[in-house]
């Protein structure tokens, strides 16, 4: 879904914290957008956040961890591109490893190697094309 992989962002008009993603699926839900463009938007962060992670987060209950393969290809998308630039997975993986975020660094990983065999190539060698 197109639509969700322009919007994922949309909750940034409202914040630039981890709430971002569930601002945006509010937003998206108050104009009564497809529930399949809401979920792109609201588990894009990370490989996901898992229901304890949320309520630590001061996130609402739930469970945002993608599941359909066009929201985890948004939230990888989301994870290995900065602004316009592709950062790569080892700088995604540290950055989180750096911030004591072991588990959900080993989520985007285990995301990755799923996608790029999905993909039949590794993710990387896709991005690293375009530079």
């Amino acid at each position: 879904m197109e639509a969700g992989a322009l919007l994922h962002d949309i909750g940034r008009t409202k914040t630039n914290g981890i709430d971002h993603a569930y601002a945006g699926a509010q937003i998206l839900r108050r104009r009564n957008i497809d529930e399949r463009v809401v979920r792109i938007v609201e588990r894009h962060t990370g490989a996901g956040i898992l229901p304890e992670e949320a309520r630590k987060l001061g996130l609402p209950e739930g469970n945002y961890v993608p599941e359909t393969l066009e929201e985890k290809i948004v939230a990888q998308a989301d994870n290995l591109v900065s602004g316009d630039r592709y950062i790569g997975l080892s700088t995604v993986l540290e950055m989180y490893r750096k911030k004591g975020l072991q588990e959900p660094a080993e989520r985007i990983e285990r995301l990755h190697r799923e996608l790029s065999e999905k993909a039949g190539t590794d993710l990387e060698a896709f991005f690293q094309e375009d530079q």
